[in-house]
């Protein structure tokens, strides 16, 4: 039976191996337009560009190791990218890119309530974010300028959906009422599940949802800090396709609040089309709303496409190496060397000291 499970274990990391190198796989003609296009800027451009897609990476993954608070930065970055390589590109790929994390946390010691509270917080961050950005923009654009009925339509609309979720969360972090009801629901459920399932009898996830609860209530007690790394991450995707509009040429025609305003609009949108990492939908809207803002046909889309290459295939592409990374190192720590097998069994050995030249060795 354990070689059976292994087999299937094996089978399911080859699988996700081969889904996400062939997510990458199948956007090399995007890859091949944006580098084409990136050869037009000059060497600083591209340098500018690559170093503010590094430090999009990092300050997504500096969030996630902050939430976990017991993880190196490099295990922070894999389990973040290799989520996000599933998510972006693979169709309905939110389930998997939990899994993955779940996995990578896992073999990281962390535990699952702690890596559970760390994906609601920075869940919820992200879209208190993405809606407060353009919310931002519209209501600095709107003193400027005599507001249309769009821009009060969606600021009313950004109003209700930051205010809902703010209540929301209010009264499931604060209601102990709202608490005990859930706790007792999950008990039930639970309780139902291990008369057909007898090893569930030992879990009560009513714990574990008091223990995420207690979590997620450190974080709302000071969600600025949060809201403020979700933010610049966030913000750093709008820097990427300003600067490469600007390499290639693109100038006054397109101020930066009329900039701001498309960029977090088409990126509030697009986050409601089901489609991985809104591939598509994402580039044409872009296009569209910077042809509309005046902007060059031709310059609006060679902008774009570097700006998906930078913030869309590259994750792909990195998260598909993180992954492949991650599971070469599981496997040489569950088949180590002859060599590392003995210097594990000299450290087992009593009386052998640091000092002992077969340590040293």
């Amino acid at each position: 039976r354990r070689s059976s499970v292994d087999h299937l274990r094996l089978a399911v990391v080859v699988l996700v191996g081969v889904v996400l190198g062939a997510a990458a796989w199948f956007q090399r003609g995007a890859i091949a337009d944006a580098v084409g296009e990136m050869r037009t800027l000059s060497i600083g451009v591209v340098v500018g560009l690559v170093a503010l897609a590094v430090l999009e990476r990092a300050s997504r993954a500096d969030i996630v190791r902050r939430l976990l608070g017991t993880t190196s930065f490099g295990r922070s970055l894999t389990i973040h990218d290799v989520g996000t390589a599933a998510s972006k590109g693979v169709p309905l790929g939110g389930p998997l890119a939990t899994g993955l994390r779940w996995s990578i946390a896992r073999d990281a010691a962390v535990p699952t309530t702690t890596f559970t509270s760390m994906l609601v917080a920075y869940g919820v961050a992200t879209t208190f974010v993405t809606w407060l950005l353009p919310f931002g923009v519209l209501l600095a654009e709107v003193t400027q300028r005599p507001p249309t009925r769009t821009d009060l339509a969606m600021l009313a609309v950004c109003v209700v959906v930051v205010g809902g979720s703010a209540l929301f969360w209010t009264v499931v972090l604060r209601s102990e009422r709202v608490t005990g009801w859930l706790v007792a629901a999950m008990r039930r459920a639970s309780a139902r599940l291990a008369t057909r399932l007898p090893a569930l009898a030992e879990l009560d996830p009513g714990r574990g949802l008091l223990d995420v609860r207690t979590s997620l209530r450190a974080v709302a007690r000071r969600p600025f800090g949060l809201l403020a790394r979700t933010a610049v991450a966030q913000s750093v995707g709008a820097v990427i396709l300003l600067v490469a509009l600007r390499g290639l040429g693109v100038g006054d025609e397109l101020g930066l609040l009329e900039f701001a305003r498309v960029y977090f609009v088409v990126t509030l949108l697009s986050s409601f089309v089901p489609v991985p990492g809104g591939v598509g939908v994402v580039e044409a809207g872009l296009t569209g709303a910077l042809v509309a803002a005046g902007v060059d046909g031709g310059a609006a889309l060679a902008g774009v496409l570097v700006y998906r290459l930078l913030t869309y295939v590259t994750p792909i592409v990195v998260g598909a190496v993180l992954y492949a990374g991650w599971r070469l190192d599981v496997a040489r720590r569950a088949h180590p060397t002859g060599e590392a097998r003995e210097r594990s069994a000299g450290r087992r050995r009593p009386g052998i000291g640091l000092r002992d030249p077969a340590i040293i060795e």
